[in-house]
């Protein structure tokens, strides 16, 4: 099975640390926090790797190389235009079979712990016979993310991304919270049909979200795996420096 790292974006918000490094390459707890995703992978035995990169990232391809003296296989797509998640997991299509499930997950966030979320996704699509199974976590500021609504069953009923408006906000509740995607994704081939057919959304960019309710409302089994540990977007400097206080409050170095 393959695993889809994104690592094409531009780290704006991370300026002026992007300026000579790529936000994939800032530390966190000691390593970059592109090698806390390709370990999350390497503890579910997902060792073929996929890094979908933009401009301005040799020091990505310099670290990784090849991916060998890391324990995995690496590969490298480049995108192009900078157009949204769901054209960048579309970058991947020519290095995936079509009888072929694979993960997605992103080269900035931080997930612990990570250990068992492979297996636990997988558990979920071969038990479902879902098309996707969305990683989600319970989140304090559902505008900035893609909220998922599950039934009782896990099955996801509803995503709205970043949603605003306070009748949308409370109508997407699961049991009185919110649960935003958190950047893992298992999908089969069938996605990029989806993203052909999804139209420019928040941004004017391609949403991942607006994909995955095309699959919703063309009757099609999207599952749910709920994540109750630490989720974090490493995306601005108070985060990057919250996300390190919290992991070595909790032990994971």
């Amino acid at each position: 099975m393959k695993g889809v790292i994104l690592a094409a974006g531009k780290g704006t918000r991370l300026q002026p640390l992007t300026y000579s490094i790529p936000k994939e390459m800032i530390h966190v707890c000691g390593k970059p926090l592109l090698q806390h995703a390709i370990d999350m992978f390497k503890a579910g035995n997902v060792n073929n790797i996929i890094v979908i990169v933009g401009n301005n990232k040799g020091a990505v391809l310099d670290y990784l190389k090849d991916g060998k003296w890391t324990g995995v296989d690496v590969s490298y797509r480049f995108q192009t235009e900078l157009s949204g998640v769901a054209r960048a997991i579309y970058t991947a299509k020519p290095l995936i079979d079509e009888d072929e499930d694979f993960f997605v997950t992103f080269g900035d966030e931080i997930i612990e712990p990570k250990d068992s979320i492979v297996k636990e996704m997988l558990a979920i699509k071969k038990r479902t016979g879902a098309k996707c199974v969305l990683g989600l976590s319970p989140v304090d500021e559902p505008e900035r993310y893609g909220i998922a609504k599950i039934d009782g069953e896990g099955r996801v009923t509803e995503i709205f991304e970043k949603p605003t408006d306070k009748e949308d906000l409370e109508r997407l509740k699961t049991d009185g919270r919110h649960l935003g995607a958190n950047g893992v994704f298992v999908f089969d081939h069938d996605i990029f049909k989806l993203i052909e057919d999804t139209p420019r959304g928040a941004k004017n960019e391609y949403q991942i979200a607006d994909s995955i309710r095309l699959m919703i409302e063309k009757g099609l089994p999207c599952f749910a795996y709920v994540h109750e540990g630490i989720y974090r977007d490493v995306g601005t400097h108070k985060a990057l420096l919250e996300t390190e206080k919290e992991l070595m409050r909790n032990g994971h170095m």
